[in-house]
């Protein structure tokens, strides 16, 4: 009998939602979102900038 078998159902649970948010923390950042960042970065310091002034 394997642990996981012994385990409740909150448990499993539990269990396959750490495998898969340790598998999506392996995931790349898609280039294209990486880029929509960098924008909204640029968008807040021109809309801070003519706020200053």
């Amino acid at each position: 009998m394997r642990a996981s078998d012994i385990l409740d159902p909150n448990s499993q649970i539990g269990v396959k939602l750490r495998s898969l948010y340790a598998a999506v923390q392996e995931e790349a950042i898609p280039e294209r979102f990486l880029d929509l960042l960098e924008k909204l970065d640029q968008a807040e310091l021109v809309a801070s900038a003519k706020a200053a002034k």
